[in-house]
């Protein structure tokens, strides 16, 4: 499989960067982690790579985390509170509870399935990359997403009860 670095730049751009958008919840910590993302992925950029997406995420993921290990006064739950980007499952929120009810929902799921969150939804990578990039089979990636919807769908559903 040879790849231009360039057409891996172009094609995942856009998901690099509302998945770190989520993680920082502002421009300028975005625009500079995205930068040094894809300068490393750059420096280290082999046509040969199996799986461009999963292997540029790697990076993309170590970026963030190396940022958050440099600023520790900064939680990373915290971020969630200011993020301003609009993502296309909350336009679809016909109402502003039910999105402080889904918010309060993630709140609520273990950085393991914030992060599986992350990566399908805001990152919109496949459930075989997600299983490239945290170690795990596909089938095993395919049932947490499943159960991570559920957790959610009941968590939302207390929340608007109350």
């Amino acid at each position: 499989m040879h790849r231009n670095f360039t057409d891996i730049y172009d094609q995942y751009f856009d998901d690099v960067y509302r998945y770190v958008y989520f993680k920082t919840g502002n421009r300028w910590d975005t625009d500079d982690l995205v930068s040094e993302a894809f300068r490393k992925a750059f420096e280290n950029y082999s046509a040969r790579i199996e799986n461009p997406k999963a292997w540029l995420f790697t990076i993309v993921r170590n970026t963030v985390t190396d940022f958050y290990r440099k600023k520790k006064d900064v939680a990373l739950a915290e971020s969630l509170e200011n993020c301003e980007y609009t993502y296309g499952f909350e336009q679809s929120l016909e109402k502003q509870d039910e999105l402080n009810c889904l918010k309060q929902s993630l709140k609520l799921l273990s950085k393991e399935e914030m992060e599986i969150v992350n990566l399908r939804y805001f990152a919109g990578l496949k459930h075989l990359d997600i299983a490239d990039l945290l170690g795990k089979s596909e089938d095993s990636v395919k049932m947490k997403v499943s159960r991570i919807i559920k957790k959610l769908k009941d968590l939302t559903n207390r929340y608007m009860e109350e």
